[in-house]
């Protein structure tokens, strides 16, 4: 029901201008997706660019290549190249999982793209101030802060951003077309107030040097030691037998 919605949103007019923004700044950021292996959770359409030879280059959801559900993906572990997710994490029942299972799923120095909604933008204020029953506005818009936090606390490193979004969230055309210059004024004047963010990570790992062990031959035979004669009683209370 969710995925109908959004595909209906994504028809409308104000979704495909912003499917034809982050289209083109997905395009910009291809240098920075390769492998074999890359999936697109979400969207309506497959925006992934992908590499110049990739193996296999899916989209998951309801009417896609692979249904199932985010945070529980039918992938091996260590088996993704580039993973995206296309404004998933805003209508996750468990955004820590998703992101979880993202990080599991990726191979070793892997690509993750993550799509959200900016809440402290115009879109945000949209979101505070309507009824919020139906996609997009029902989701829940996350920081760049805190996703930024959730990615360090998976040992993910922020490789590039892109801030787009900058149009009115309004359905009017005229509104749409009147408004054609905020994006280029936007991205310059306030990019943090940009209605979508393009978050790039590269999964790192942390390399195990081994310690080197200095190893000791074990000697054949103990070494030689003087070993005191043990007292006896007589000893102790009336001195050696020498002495006396």
């Amino acid at each position: 029901m969710h995925e109908q919605q959004m595909s209906e949103w994504w028809a409308s007019p104000l979704g495909q201008r912003l499917d034809q923004s982050e289209r083109d700044a997905l395009f910009s950021l291809k240098h920075l997706l390769y492998g074999y292996y890359q999936v697109q959770i979400g969207g309506n359409s497959l925006l992934l660019p992908g590499s110049k030879r990739p193996e296999a280059l899916l989209r998951v959801g309801e009417h896609a290549d692979v249904v199932a559900q985010p945070e529980n993906l039918p992938f091996k572990s260590h088996s993704i190249d580039s993973l995206m997710l296309m404004h998933v994490l805003e209508f996750s029942t468990d955004p820590h999982q998703l992101l979880r299972e993202a990080e599991r799923v990726l191979m070793d120095d892997g690509t993750l793209v993550l799509c959200c909604f900016n809440p402290l933008s115009l879109w945000g204020m949209k979101r505070l101030f309507s009824w919020q029953d139906r996609p997009p506005w029902n989701g829940h818009f996350f920081s760049r802060s805190r996703i930024q936090d959730w990615l360090a606390l998976l040992n993910f490193q922020i490789i590039d951003r892109r801030a787009l979004g900058f149009t009115l969230p309004s359905q009017s055309l005229r509104l749409l077309r009147w408004t054609r210059f905020m994006p280029r004024w936007g991205a310059r004047l306030w990019p943090f107030f940009c209605g979508v963010t393009i978050v790039v990570a590269s999964k790192r790992t942390i390399p195990l040097t081994p310690l080197p062990v200095r190893w000791r031959q074990a000697a054949l035979f103990p070494k030689t030691r003087l070993v005191n004669r043990p007292l006896t009683r007589h000893d102790r209370h009336t001195g050696t037998p020498e002495d006396g």
